[in-house]
This record gives C-alpha cells, sequence and structure tokens, in this order.
C-alpha cells in the first residue's frame, strides 16, 4: 500500500468515527468509568451521556454501569473491573461478568434518544425541538409515561426521563421546569436525579435564549 493510499485510510477511519450513530444512554454510573481514545485521552464517564458504536470503556472494580440501546431497549447493567466496547444493539465485554439485561419498551428507548446532550462547551440543549405539538400528542405522551411508571420499581428514573424528553421536545418548557422541582423534592438523595435536574435547566434556559 503506498503511503498516500494509507493516510487516505487513516482519514476516512477518523471520520467514520467521528460521525458514528449514537446507540446508546448511560442511565447511570457508579464508582470510575472511563471512556478510552487516544485524543485526548480517557474521559470520565456521567450518567446521561450518549454512547456511540465502538466507544471503549473501562471499568474499575468497584464501579457499576448501566445502559440503554437505543435501536432495541436493550438495558444492560455491568459491574468492573473490565473493559466494554459499545455495538449497535448490546456491548461486546473484555474480562467482565455477564450483564443484568433487562428490556424497555422500544417507545421508550426511541425517545430516551431525544435526551438532551451536553456539547464540547458544556452547553446542554443539542436536541432539535418539534414545533408546538397537538393535544393529542401531549396525552399520547402522557398515557404512555403513566403505563411505563406503573411497571417501573421505585427507584427507576427512566419514565420520568421519557417524560422529560419528551415534553422538552415538544417545547413544553414550562412543564419540563415543573417536573424538575417535583424531581429535586421526590429525590433529594439521588445522584442521578441532581445530574438530570442539571442537564434539563441547562437545556431550558438554551432552549429560552434561542427563542429571543
Amino acid at each position: 500500500m503506498s503511503l498516500r493510499n494509507f493516510c487516505i485510510g487513516l482519514m476516512l477511519l477518523g471520520c467514520s468515527q467521528a460521525w458514528a450513530a449514537e446507540v446508546a444512554l448511560v442511565m447511570s454510573v457508579h464508582g470510575k468509568v472511563t471512556r478510552l481514545a487516544e485524543v485526548p485521552g480517557p474521559v470520565a464517564v456521567e450518567a446521561f451521556v450518549k454512547l456511540k458504536e465502538g466507544d471503549r470503556l473501562s471499568l474499575d472494580s468497584e464501579s457499576r454501569l448501566q445502559l440503554v440501546y437505543f435501536d432495541n431497549g436493550r438495558r444492560e447493567t455491568w459491574s468492573g473491573p473490565g473493559r466494554l466496547e459499545t455495538g449497535v444493539r448490546e456491548g461486546k465485554a473484555s474480562g467482565l461478568a455477564a450483564p443484568d439485561v433487562k428490556s424497555l419498551p422500544l417507545v421508550m428507548a426511541k425517545q430516551l434518544a431525544r435526551t438532551p446532550a451536553l456539547d464540547s462547551q458544556g452547553r446542554a440543549g443539542v436536541t432539535r425541538l418539534r414545533s408546538v405539538p397537538s393535544p393529542d400528542a401531549l396525552t399520547r405522551l402522557e398515557n404512555t409515561y403513566q403505563e411505563l411508571k406503573s411497571r417501573a420499581g421505585g427507584d427507576d428514573l427512566a419514565p420520568e426521563m421519557y417524560l422529560l424528553s419528551g415534553l422538552y421536545e415538544m417545547r413544553e418548557l414550562d412543564r419540563v421546569e415543573k417536573m424538575l422541582a417535583d424531581l429535586k423534592r421526590d429525590w433529594p438523595k439521588s445522584g442521578e436525579a441532581a445530574l438530570l435536574i442539571s442537564l434539563y435547566r441547562k437545556a431550558v434556559k438554551n432552549a429560552r435564549e434561542s427563542r429571543n
């Protein structure tokens, strides 16, 4: 292979990795979990970060990681130590014990994919907002939330994440803020709830500023 072709191949590989599709959402992290990358180096993984196909993660001995795949609703809970590579529909482990696996309804997984993301400057709300929704759309969202909530455990934030994502996407920003206040009241000791509240407060702030 010529040097020119080799360089072109490296460029194409870099582009494919940069534009790889987001495949999963980190639901919770306990202990130290890092995303391995040559540049800029290992990066700490926090709850509500979106992962791309081929992301490589390292879990320490006391760490626990839960993530949901958008394509099929597969929810995996991994315990360290070991390494994990994200695929489109499930993770590929190296040195990790088999995960605890549950299946979330696909409607929930697809909505979780629209959770606001942080950009490189730490600003939240990099999510396209829908046009003003119809009353029927809001009713369907709320009814689905109630159904999901009735099936979830008492310590499961996934239904709240589903509803927050839908309300935010539909520009129901006042309702998002009210729900954040309720979360702060009802989940005072939850680190994941605190992170979720912070994420959506930034998203709402950015969405309101973009209207002005």
